[in-house]
């Protein structure tokens, strides 16, 4: 099988609705059976057990909606990504929609390695008044620290308040959080521990991902 890649193709997609509740193995098993419906060709990892040459910037949270998530697949032979735009478009179910495919070069960074930040909005409806949830995001970013139970290391703490970047509250027909947050191998902000600290997180929610920024990005130098 020739696994030599070609061409290495960025998709932006959202995930949203019922999809949102798809975790990250099977959003990637979906995307592997998308591009194989239509005969995309997929270049190969090597090895006993190959995989198709995909790549995601990352993560998406299970329940969070993104609105523009991003994946790098490797080609084994060229195509022109607006004539299959329209093509993979119309084998994706209801929660995926393909916003875009461009060509990035071979040897670009990966990704993940370029992350800097995340944008979100958490929309929390009526159940906190404008005035006190602004109230309660002052005095977080207020504190010179923001010590949490770190999620994988038992025992042991981390500081929430480097990584977050901005926060804002809007209103109209319901109260929004927005957020930027630090992402990446550098620091990752999750959003229910900045919900948990602003003491919010057993609020109903739906949080959305807008945004992911990399490395030279105009907020890279908030």
């Amino acid at each position: 099988m020739n696994s030599t890649p070609v061409q290495r193709l960025r998709f932006c997609y959202a995930q949203a609705d019922d999809a949102r509740y798809v975790g990250h193995l099977d959003t990637a098993r979906f995307w592997e059976r998308a591009f194989r419906r239509v005969e995309l060709p997929l270049a190969y990892t090597q090895g006993y057990n190959p995989q198709p040459r995909m790549q995601f910037a990352a993560a998406l949270p299970v329940g969070t909606e993104g609105e523009q998530e991003l994946l790098d697949v490797w080609l084994i032979e060229r195509i022109e990504p607006d004539a299959w735009l329209e093509r993979i478009r119309s084998t994706l179910p209801p929660g995926f929609r393909l916003r875009s495919i461009c060509e990035v070069p071979l040897k670009a960074p990966a990704m993940q390695s370029q992350l800097r930040m995340a944008r979100y909005r958490v929309h929390l409806g009526r159940a906190l008044a404008e005035d006190e949830l602004s109230a309660r995001v002052g005095a977080l970013l207020a504190q010179p620290k923001l010590l949490r139970p770190h999620h994988k290391r038992r025992h042991q703490t981390y500081d929430l308040r480097p990584l977050l970047v901005e926060m804002t509250v809007e209103t109209g027909t319901e109260v929004v959080l927005r957020m930027l947050v630090r992402s990446g191998g550098q620091g990752n902000a999750r959003v229910d521990e900045v919900l948990d600290a602003l003491g919010v997180v057993d609020v109903p929610h739906h949080t959305i991902r807008e945004e992911l920024i990399f490395a030279g990005a105009d907020a890279e130098s908030k």
